[in-house]
């Protein structure tokens, strides 16, 4: 079907393989069951020289209400998930954990937040505005050992 230009898709299944030189999956996994299957089934969409970019959340350390709330299955280690993005066939090129300095906010929001675990829309703005962007230089330093996200870049075989 086509739509303002777009194709688009009712199901992944309808999506053809060997269709996309790059897929992004941004916060995906962690709401899927069989993240695995998944994970197969975006890698037969690349080319054969097509990439695949997830990014999820990080650390059962983290896990909260909020969590439960907005019907996470999972959080991810980065070892963990390299070897899941391998046993979906594919090859791991990249991974790294992002917002390091939100690990701490997390890990705070933990501490104090009650078991209804609720985050406003002002502090998420807040949060974006004031906290993400000079995290970036700290990521650098300690990407490879904690971040409240993970993300791994992937190839086909």
């Amino acid at each position: 079907m086509v739509r303002s230009g777009f194709s688009t898709f009712r199901d992944s299944n309808e999506v053809p393989d060997n269709l996309f030189e790059f897929v992004f999956a941004l916060n995906v996994l962690e709401h899927i069951a069989d993240d695995r299957a998944v994970l197969r089934q975006l890698g037969a969409k690349l080319r054969q020289t097509g990439r695949l970019l997830v990014y999820v959340p990080a650390f059962r350390l983290l896990w909260t209400g909020l969590d439960e709330k907005i019907k996470h299955h999972r959080r991810y280690r980065r070892k963990d998930l390299e070897r899941l993005t391998r046993s979906a066939g594919l090859s791991v090129q990249k991974s790294r954990y992002v917002d390091s300095r939100g690990f701490l906010a997390a890990l705070s929001f933990k501490i104090v937040s009650s078991k209804k675990a609720d985050l406003s829309a002002r502090a998420i703005a807040l949060y974006d505005r004031y906290i993400v962007p000079p995290t970036r230089a700290l990521d650098l330093l300690f990407g490879g050992f904690f971040g409240k996200n993970v993300y791994v870049l992937a190839s086909k075989d």
